[in-house]
């Protein structure tokens, strides 16, 4: 959705570790991109405050907390502090994007400014959201009240949720969402 926009380079496939972050900045980010999109993933605590080291993010998206990994985290408390090593990393230099659909993040008490999206968010309001056989259909509102429904061949509610998140992004990135649509339609 960035690329309606900007030039960007995303870690590809499942780059998202420490040494994947650094192999796929050395061997694709270019002095032309203008956007780095980095997956953090994680396996144990501080792994993501690890790569956020590396590629200092100027701002941050956590999508979900649950239970993914906790035979290395040991609880879900171990998971939400480390997802959130991101917004800790992202504290002075710009917002930290939330999914208020799960829990723990709508929980969450920030010390910075956050952005929160989904059915529960406050800045960017998922409403209307429809399933069928073609995909899934929905409604984003914004912070001013303006809203736009996108349609996406993707299935479920995660799915919304992390294209909700995606369109948060854009907006505050200046990229208005009624020229999302048709990138949202493509996905």
């Amino acid at each position: 959705l960035l690329s309606t926009r900007y030039s960007v380079y995303m870690t590809p496939g499942n780059y998202n570790t420490t040494l994947g972050v650094v192999r796929a900045v050395r061997e694709g980010l270019r002095p032309y991109h203008q956007i780095f999109l980095c997956e953090m993933g994680a396996r144990h605590v501080g792994d993501i405050a690890e790569i956020c080291d590396l590629v200092h993010p100027s701002m941050g998206i956590v999508t979900s907390v649950g239970p993914q990994h906790l035979e290395t985290f040991g609880s879900l408390a171990n998971v939400l502090s480390t997802k959130l090593e991101l917004a800790q990393a992202v504290r002075d230099r710009g917002p930290v994007f939330l999914n208020y659909d799960s829990k723990p993040l709508f929980n969450y008490v920030p010390h910075q400014q956050v952005i929160s999206y989904g059915e529960n968010g406050q800045h960017y309001r998922i409403t209307d959201l429809s399933v069928s056989e073609e995909g899934s259909r929905f409604t984003v509102t914004d912070p001013q009240g303006a809203h736009q429904t996108f349609t996406t061949r993707l299935l479920g509610r995660a799915n919304v949720q992390n294209l909700c998140g995606a369109i948060a992004v854009c907006a505050e990135l200046g990229i208005p969402m009624e020229q999302l649509v048709p990138a949202v339609r493509r996905l």
